[in-house]
């Protein structure tokens, strides 16, 4: 999901990426609390019945199913800003338990997309004397080549 604020003849202009999070954590708390309630119910059942061991597979079942909903939920606030401020591009990357900053100067900063013959954009990044940032982790890939030709005509460099 893209954000952009600001305009063409903007001083300050700045773009942020952050995952499609379709579902809040309330929401997909309610979700887990649903599907436990069903298939326990269901393995209780087979409990009754005398299929004890259903009952510890389900058991198993929810608590992987626990595990990737809270991998989701930890990174449901991650997110990519690239600010262009006068002739400074900072680039921000916010994800559990590392903040990066790099900024690099706007005038020697060059895009840098890395895409398949199909047109499939598989990377964007900036680089800058010496040092490159990737930027775009939580961008499609037409979502990628917009923001390619966007920074172009931004930063005056040219796209290779």
């Amino acid at each position: 999901m893209v954000d952009v604020s600001g305009s063409a003849s903007s001083v300050r202009y700045s773009i942020t990426g952050r995952p499609n999070c379709s579902l809040s954590p309330a929401g997909s708390l309610c979700i887990f609390f649903l599907i436990s309630l069903f298939t326990l119910g269901i393995a209780f059942g087979f409990f009754l019945i005398g299929a004890w061991l259903v009952l510890p597979f389900t058991g198993a079942e929810l608590l992987v199913l626990y595990f990737c909903l809270h991998l989701v939920w930890r990174h449901a606030d991650d997110y990519e800003r690239l600010t262009i401020d006068h002739d400074k591009v900072l680039v921000e990357k916010h994800a559990p338990g590392s903040d990066i900053c790099v900024e690099l100067n706007g005038y020697w900063a060059r895009v840098t997309l890395d895409c398949m013959p199909d047109g499939y954009c598989r990377r964007l990044a900036l680089r800058s004397h010496g040092k490159e940032i990737e930027f775009g982790r939580h961008l499609s890939s037409e979502e990628r080549l917009d923001v390619g030709r966007l920074l172009k005509s931004r930063l005056g460099g040219f796209l290779t």
